[in-house]
């Protein structure tokens, strides 16, 4: 379901090619441009260029650490996200070597952090948006779900036990309410194993106000498909149900308008082992890096799954 730990580890070893690098690559196929914005992605793992030709188009030059994100974006770009038209980046160069994609730009702002966060128009075109990503590819269909974020929790449990404890030290308060955590979240797993065979289709993996483009006519649009794979529609509904919708459930009610589609129990009994799983990865990931930020979103996302009835 998501990248693994010692995955996680060979990323942070990797080398991340040098601007210069990129750049002379760029201006081999775009021509000589000026670097107008920079940024670092999460863990600096990507880096992000914005650029200018010198005939006034601009453009975004992204590289990543490792080679399994610029692939799943790179397939994911030329192969999927062309059902979503102008509504996603177009690829005009994608260099393995360098690990290296150049992305027409999408004019807009980033709904995070804006009144587009809560705005329940834009839900619901991100709704629509996400309906015609999912619908790009024909659903495959098996019963992978289950087993496959069963193992995923139980990799980051034995994470977990090597940070806190297992909670079997009646001296270790904190290592036992951990462990009681583990073990309650775990029940949200059971239930999924029993759930059978699930249509797959191309999920965004981090389908949020963060990565959806608002241009000034109010139009969504969507980038970063570095985390893109073959999983169960429900899946890209964590980061909303988890986030936003959690105490503003008419978004909620205005994306599944737009969506088009209203999740069934299976789904919801499938959105809690992912988000027990997520909240897990989180805390865990956050608490070995030091990353308050990352703790603190796991924290929040176990917190209200455990605490929240069923439905």
């Amino acid at each position: 379901m998501s990248i693994a730990a010692d995955a996680v580890t060979a990323d942070a070893r990797a080398r991340l090619a040098s601007d210069a690098e990129v750049l002379d690559r760029v201006h081999r196929t775009l021509g000589p441009v000026d670097v107008v914005d920079e940024h670092w992605g999460a863990d600096r793992a990507s880096r992000v260029l914005h650029v200018m030709t010198r005939g006034g188009e601009q453009a975004v030059v992204k590289w990543h650490r490792d080679a399994a994100p610029h692939h799943r974006e790179s397939t994911a770009l030329q192969q999927y996200a062309v059902a979503l038209g102008g509504d996603a980046p177009r690829v005009s160069l994608s260099d393995p070597a360098l690990r290296l994609l150049a992305l027409s730009r999408l004019l807009g702002e980033a709904a995070a952090g804006t009144p587009h966060e809560r705005d329940a128009d834009i839900h619901q075109r991100a709704g629509d948006l996400l309906r015609r990503l999912h619908d790009a590819e024909p659903p495959r269909r098996h019963a992978l779900f289950g087993p496959s974020i069963a193992a995923e929790f139980e990799r980051w449990s034995v994470a977990a036990e090597k940070l806190w404890g297992d909670g079997s030290d009646p001296a270790d308060a904190r290592g036992q309410r951990l462990a009681d955590e583990r073990a309650r979240a775990r029940e949200c797993i059971v239930a999924a194993m029993d759930l059978g065979e699930f249509d797959h289709v191309p999920v965004h993996g981090r389908f949020e106000p963060r990565h959806w483009i608002i241009d000034p006519g109010g139009r969504v649009r969507l980038i970063d498909f570095s985390q893109v794979r073959f999983e169960p529609r429900i899946t890209d509904l964590v980061w909303l149900e988890y986030g936003p919708w959690r105490d503003e459930p008419w978004l909620r009610a205005a994306f599944l308008h737009g969506y088009g589609r209203i999740p069934t129990e299976r789904d919801e009994l499938a959105l809690r082992a992912i988000a027990a799983t997520r909240g897990l990865e989180l805390l865990v990931r956050g608490e070995a890096r030091g990353h308050a930020a990352e703790r603190a979103l796991g924290r929040g996302m176990l917190d209200r799954l455990l605490g929240a009835t069923l439905f």
